[in-house]
């Protein structure tokens, strides 16, 4: 009878241990497919709304500017709150509401407004759900995060594609009053359905000792902070002006926009597993500065490539390239960081990466408006170009 009791309640731990990843990788599925209306709506409501390049660079930038500012105290409060869950739902809600605003919105002002509203459910997200997957699977923790971020690619891949359908047969506003649904539905569910209670308690000796010994002191960790920051640059910039640069400029349908950013997106999922074994081998700074190299010629080579199989093979080499170092960057950081202070790292670099981020979009916006779109796509390569630069000007001799 203890044997069966002692079967049973293992069963049931894995059942729940299941339900609290699956619930969680459903949820940050979610959380980016909100990319969506940064890659494919924004050139429709951009079009519709006579909007100059600027302002729609401006509208990504405010997103991210606001989802930087979040993304600190939002990493704090997950160490600090009793109810990450609850928070981790109302970022979701934040995400669905500014989606429905956004659809209502008459003029720019109230656009910019809103898509700041969006910036503070994608800020707080990250924190909270890293917090609770690393405190439930503290033995199989790379695998649970594994699942986390493979769930955001596969979102990412589905949003370009779903919205452009609806884009082809219903108006911008209809379609993001529609795309607000998962938001609202899937945090309000997490909220209500799938309680957490944070054990933990905070640490404040050990965020100073981080803040200062550990990040401002240590050369290693700062340059690849910034080398973080530069490939999200290019990725922010990319994904703004990339879809305008095929709607726009090429005169593509929003269908086959739809088809080009689901590529990139689809190999921007599978790469990282790939690039995270071969710097196994390889070591983490060769690949960086190698693999950063290549998605700067890759960007500035995209609009030279004409509509078809060569920029099909494009985006996919953009996606490939660039979007997989984010891993390979975070290992090298923490390998030169004190182990118990990884999560706070990982909060340091979300919070600098979504809070510079947004001067990529307006610098592009500024290009594009004064010399148009492939111009604007071009300059994109100079950001994956300083992330190959910095670690071989800095951490030369080192053997990072």
């Amino acid at each position: 009878m203890e044997q069966v009791e002692t079967q049973t309640q293992t069963l049931t731990i894995t059942a729940t241990s299941w339900s609290r990843l699956a619930a969680t990788a459903v949820a940050h599925m979610t959380e980016h497919l909100y990319i969506g209306i940064i890659t494919v709506a924004l050139p429709v409501i951009a079009s519709a709304m006579g909007l100059s390049m600027a302002q729609a660079g401006s509208l990504v930038s405010t997103r991210y500017l606001v989802a930087g500012v979040v993304n600190l105290p939002s990493g704090f409060l997950a160490d600090l709150t009793k109810r990450r869950s609850t928070l981790l739902g109302l970022c979701l809600v934040f995400l669905g509401l500014a989606s429905l605003l956004m659809s209502l919105a008459p003029s720019f002002w109230p656009l910019l407004l809103f898509m700041a509203t969006g910036g503070l459910g994608a800020g707080g997200f990250h924190p909270q759900s890293i917090a609770i997957l690393s405190s439930a699977y503290r033995e199989r923790r790379a695998f649970a995060l594994g699942v986390h971020d493979s769930a955001a690619n596969l979102g990412e891949v589905v949003a370009p594609l779903s919205i452009g359908a609806l884009l082809t047969y219903t108006d911008w506003r209809t379609t993001l009053q529609i795309w607000a649904v998962p938001g609202l539905v899937v945090g309000l569910s997490y909220a209500l359905f799938c309680p957490e209670v944070n054990q933990a308690k905070s640490h404040k000796e050990r965020l100073k000792r981080l803040l200062w010994e550990d990040l401002v002191k240590n050369c290693a960790v700062l340059v690849m902070f910034f080398v973080s920051v530069f490939r999200i640059l290019g990725q922010s910039a990319l994904t703004v002006f990339l879809p305008l640069y095929l709607t726009l400029h090429l005169k593509l349908s929003v269908a086959t926009m739809g088809f080009y950013i689901s590529t990139l997106f689809f190999f921007a999922g599978i790469s990282p597993s790939f690039s995270g074994w071969v710097s196994d081998r390889i070591g983490r700074v060769p690949l960086i500065v190698v693999g950063s190299a290549l998605a700067a010629l890759s960007v500035v080579a995209l609009p030279h490539l004409s509509p078809g199989v060569p920029l099909v093979i494009g985006c996919g080499l953009v996606g490939g390239l660039l979007w997989a170092l984010r891993p390979v960057v975070f290992a090298a950081a923490m390998e030169v960081a004190p182990p118990e202070l990884a999560g706070t790292l990982v909060g340091f670099f979300y919070s600098g990466n979504m809070g510079l981020s947004f001067l990529a979009p307006i610098l592009a916006g500024l290009v594009a408006d004064a010399y148009g779109l492939p111009a604007a796509v071009t300059f994109t390569g100079i950001f994956p170009f300083l992330a190959c630069i910095i670690p071989l000007v800095f951490l030369r001799g080192r053997g990072v």
